[in-house]
């Protein structure tokens, strides 16, 4: 799969007839829908778009151009993180991800985290907010007597959620270290829809220092200008 991000000028790929899911690869709520994809086991392309130069085509799927879009037939579109997991939920049952109510408490909390994900956005508080978040998450857990918000098996919930620890993770690299967690606390990180899709701290660290200095650097983690200098050796005579 190419991790290069579309822009401005360039074509909208070929349809494949699958699921095709525009995103951008260090977005939190792409990465939710790209995670419920992946949990539901669906086959889909998955294209990246510069969201600072965005392509003509993109407005054609989302007037307001931005990210997650789910293309569920040609020309047909819906988006919204949100929107698309409960449509892929409900279209595609055969595996729910739909739980029991979650308290009120912790919908609250993801809220509140949903809007400090990036380093520039963070304030005197942040830091409270989060660890008191991670506190009540950790007692919702518990209560339940589950591994997961969702109960043994994650569910929309928690793949809602994950997208914003996973970029938490990456701030004491940042300077933050009041943001230090122990990871080993979270099994989400080895469920598969997740451990596949998921970056590294170091790798959110390096793109939010890139967005922070005002050029993001979208195309970090494409390799697919890049040419193997690599050659077959002769055979011998």
């Amino acid at each position: 799969m190419s991790e290069k991000h579309l822009k401005t000028g360039d074509s909208l790929p070929p349809y494949s007839g699958k699921l095709r899911l525009f995103a951008m690869r260090f977005c939190p709520y792409a990465e939710r829908s790209v995670l419920v994809l992946n949990a539901k086991k669906l086959a889909y392309d998955l294209v990246f778009i510069d969201l600072d130069n965005k392509p003509e085509w993109i407005f054609s799927f989302n007037p307001k151009g931005s990210v997650p879009v789910l293309e569920y037939e040609e020309g047909k579109a819906i988006f919204d993180s949100t929107i698309i997991n409960v449509y892929l939920d409900e279209k595609y049952p055969e595996k729910s991800l739909s739980t029991a109510e979650t308290s009120w408490a912790v919908l609250k909390w993801v809220e509140k985290m949903s809007e400090i994900p990036i380093l520039c956005a963070l304030t005197p508080t942040s830091a409270e907010t989060y660890h008191k978040g991670l506190e009540i998450l950790q007692k919702e857990i518990e209560s339940r007597g589950t591994t997961y918000l969702a109960g043994d098996q994650p569910g929309l919930i928690d793949y809602t959620i994950w997208p914003f620890l996973e970029r938490f993770l990456a701030l004491p690299l940042l300077g933050k270290t009041d943001f230090a967690i122990d990871q080993s606390k979270y099994e989400v990180l080895t469920v598969p829809a997740v451990k596949s899709y998921c970056l590294a701290p170091e790798t959110h660290s390096k793109f939010t220092e890139s967005r922070v200095k005002g050029n993001p650097d979208y195309n970090m983690l494409d390799t697919s200008d890049v040419v193997c200098c690599m050659r077959p050796r002769k055979k011998k005579e």
